[in-house]
């Protein structure tokens, strides 16, 4: 079956979630689990041997690459980093939604971890048993990694950004890539243990439709109501020309539709919730 935009860039990062209660469900599992498999490794590191390991390759090329790509994703530079991808989203594609939208998803699905990173408060793993320890050391919790969710955060955005379209293919190849070098260099560089990663990858993936949801359905359909009509009718307009779903919370403000289905004209009324002939 084809997205509503199949094809279109932003088709399925601005698509009406159909079954948010799933979604929703599932999070909630995964945030059990995700906080059970923390407290259990907090007491019982079984993977510090991985840690060890990976630290003695951090020499030559890799320890650089390692060690800098942690520092170029600290949060003071990545939270930058998504208004700076947003912004040229907005410029390239001029749909101020389609950029929340990306920088909600990201924001959603990576600042939860720091959540985790209290209630689990797993230490780092220790610099006095690594042969090459980060420095300056960090004192923040180790479970799950922040910088591992922040990645599979954008790489996710960016895929629903581009679901549909030729581009596609690239960015999951790319994506798993990047989610790759980001799980090592951490764990290379002794600052996280490999279940850190697999936790931040697990919850990203788990929290990613929930984010898209939250962004578009429920807080940009409201941000929309609060819009002069002129100005939050156009989008869902547009989309009606396409043949799109159309959100409720959208839907409100329109007076005057144009429809794909026989180029009909409709109204939009009581809150969008039905099409009247």
């Amino acid at each position: 079956m084809t997205s509503p935009r199949d094809g279109r860039l932003g088709g399925a990062l601005l698509r009406p979630t159909n079954a948010p209660r799933a979604a929703v469900v599932t999070v909630a599992v995964m945030a059990v689990l995700v906080l059970v498999l923390g407290l259990v490794v907090r007491d019982h590191p079984i993977d510090a041997g991985m840690v060890r390991a990976l630290n003695d390759l951090h020499v030559g090329a890799w320890g650089a690459v390692a060690t800098g790509v942690y520092r170029a994703l600290e949060p003071t530079l990545a939270i930058p980093l998504v208004l700076v991808l947003a912004a040229v989203l907005w410029g390239a594609t001029r749909d101020l939604r389609l950029a929340l939208a990306f920088g909600g998803v990201v924001a959603l699905t990576w600042l939860p971890t720091e959540v985790f990173k209290v209630v689990v408060d797993r230490a780092r793993p220790d610099p006095s048993m690594l042969t090459h320890p980060y420095a300056p050391a960090q004192t923040d919790g180790s479970f799950p990694s922040g910088h591992t969710a922040f990645v599979v955060a954008i790489v996710l955005a960016a895929y629903y950004l581009v679901q549909g379209t030729r581009w596609a293919r690239g960015v999951i190849v790319a994506g798993v890539a990047a989610i790759m070098l980001i799980g090592l260099a951490v764990v290379s560089d002794g600052l996280h243990y490999p279940t850190d990663v697999i936790a931040s990858v697990c919850w990203a993936l788990a929290m990613a439709p929930v984010a898209r949801w939250l962004t578009v359905d429920v807080i940009l359909a409201r941000l929309d109501r609060l819009l002069p009509s002129g100005r939050g009718a156009q989008p869902v307009a547009d989309a009606a020309d396409r043949g799109d779903e159309v959100p409720v919370g959208l839907a409100s403000k329109v007076v005057d539709v144009r429809v794909d289905r026989g180029d009909a004209r409709t109204m939009l009324e009581g809150g969008g919730e039905q099409l009247l002939p």
